[in-house]
C-alpha cells in the first residue's frame, strides 16, 4: 500500500466486500452478554462493515445504529440488516447527536482509528454511564497447527509483496487510551471455534489486511497456495471440515457522567 494513510487502507476492505461478508467470523453471543449493559435501548455499531456484529445485535437491542465509512460495505450491510439505521461516518466524526447511545461497540476495527480524536467523539455520542466496548476475533495461534498455518500464510504474502511484507495496520496502540472521560478498562477473553472447509479457510485468510494490501494477481497466487496447504497439510478437500479455534478479546469501559468531551 506504500504511503497510503490508515483511513485509505481501512477503506480498501470494500474492494473485497463479497469475500469479507461471506467469510469474516461473527461475534460469539457470550461476548455480547459481557459487553452490553442490561438496560441497553440504543447501541451504535461503529465501523460496522457488512454487519458481522450488527446481525448479532438484532433482536437483542431495540434501536441499532450502524456507522460505516465505506459505501460498498454500507450497501451490503443495508441488504443484510434492513431494519437497522445505517449512517456514513467514522470514529472521529459521527453524524449523531450528543448522548444518543447507551452503548457503542467496535469489532475488529479500533486499530484503524485515531485515539486522540475518536475517544472524545465516542464520549460525546454516549450518554453518561453508557458503555464503550471493543472486541477482536483472531485465529488462536496458541494452537500449534493454527500457528503454523499463520506463519505459512504470512511468509507467502511477504514473498508476493516483493519481500517487504504487506501493510497490516497503521501501527497504533491496540487498546483505547486511559483518560478522564471513561472508567478504567475491564477485560474478558474467551475462545470459540468455527467449522470451516478448505474453501472457507482460504476465504477467511484472504480478508486479512495484509492480504487485501496485495495486488489482485498476488492475492490469487496466495489463495492457490493456501488451498494446496489446506489439502496437503490439513487433509481438507471438498466438503471436509475442521474446527478452527478463535480467540476473542473484549474490553469494556463506562462513560464518566461528570466529564465533558
Amino acid at each position: 500500500m506504500g504511503t497510503v494513510d490508515s483511513g485509505a487502507r481501512a477503506l480498501s476492505f470494500g474492494e473485497i466486500v463479497d469475500r469479507y461478508d461471506r467469510y469474516r467470523p461473527s461475534v460469539p453471543p457470550e461476548a455480547l452478554d459481557w459487553l452490553l449493559p442490561d438496560d441497553c435501548g440504543t447501541v451504535v455499531d461503529l465501523a460496522a462493515g457488512t454487519g458481522a456484529l450488527t446481525r448479532r445485535l438484532v433482536g437483542r437491542v431495540r434501536h441499532i445504529v450502524a456507522v460505516e465509512p465505506d459505501p460498498r460495505m454500507r450497501e451490503t450491510l443495508a441488504v443484510n440488516c434492513p431494519q437497522v439505521r445505517l449512517l456514513p461516518g467514522t470514529a472521529e466524526q459521527m453524524p449523531l447527536p450528543d448522548g444518543q447511545a447507551d452503548a457503542l461497540l467496535i469489532a475488529m476495527a479500533w486499530h484503524w482509528m485515531d485515539p486522540q480524536r475518536a475517544m472524545p467523539e465516542i464520549a460525546r455520542v454516549l450518554r453518561g454511564g453508557g458503555t464503550f466496548g471493543v472486541l477482536w476475533n483472531h485465529r488462536d495461534v496458541s494452537v500449534p497447527w493454527v500457528a503454523e498455518l499463520d506463519r505459512f500464510t504470512r511468509a507467502l504474502r511477504a514473498r508476493e509483496s516483493g519481500g517487504g511484507g504487506a501493510a497490516q495496520s497503521p501501527g497504533r496502540a491496540l487498546d483505547p487510551p486511559p483518560g478522564t472521560l471513561f472508567s478504567p478498562l475491564a477485560e474478558m477473553r474467551m475462545t470459540w471455534s468455527m467449522t470451516v472447509t478448505a474453501e472457507e479457510i482460504v476465504g477467511l485468510l484472504g480478508t486479512d489486511a495484509s492480504a487485501i494490501a496485495l495486488p489482485a494477481e498476488a492475492r490469487r497466487a496466495v489463495d492457490e497456495q493456501v488451498a494446496r496447504y489446506a489439502r496437503d497439510e490439513l487433509g481438507l478437500s471438498g466438503d471436509r471440515t475442521i474446527e478452527l479455534p478463535v480467540a476473542c478479546r473484549c474490553l469494556r469501559t463506562t462513560r464518566n457522567p461528570d466529564t465533558a468531551p
